[in-house]
């Protein structure tokens, strides 16, 4: 008895938080989340993962480098805002081929919550494309990437 009450309660809890999460759910120990300080953070999710699609963000133009496009692709950015403006939960690095390092720089100064959409225009410049998901405004940075291993594949 005390062992199915302990089960529900974990339950219930499970389910409140994720109901009150939003857009994209903050779970501790996600491995998939990068934190680089308090209030700052963001997801960084393969384009083959499923999880942003889930997250109501199957809109972003994610293009997986082929050999058929050369070896190029498009990763995605996707930040959300709330009605205020604010970035409202973390943003989703949706990416095809590792990013570089200044792309992580860029998601490094935004603070959760604070950063307005004027100042991610300054860092990111305008978006590419403006949706809403799950009541939240979101944009869509594609990033250009090249895989040469996609351009000639019999280089692995």
């Amino acid at each position: 008895m005390i062992k199915r009450l302990i089960h529900l309660w974990a339950m219930a809890t499970l389910f409140a938080a994720i109901g009150q999460a939003g857009l994209v759910p903050s779970i501790p120990g996600d491995p998939d989340f990068v934190s680089p300080g308090t209030h700052r953070g963001y997801y960084m999710v393969t384009s083959d993962s499923g999880r942003w699609w889930r997250w109501g963000l199957g809109r972003a133009p994610v293009v997986e480098p082929t050999r058929f496009t050369a070896g190029y692709g498009d990763d995605v950015i996707a930040i959300p805002f709330d009605a205020k403006g604010r970035v409202a939960f973390a943003p989703v690095y949706i990416y095809t081929i590792r990013p570089q390092s200044w792309q992580t720089r860029r998601l490094n100064s935004v603070i959760l919550g604070k950063t307005s959409e004027a100042e991610i225009r300054q860092i990111f410049g305008r978006p590419d494309i403006q949706g809403s998901a799950g009541g939240y405004t979101v944009w869509f940075y594609q990033i250009r990437v090249y895989n040469p291993l996609d351009e000639f594949p019999d280089l692995h």
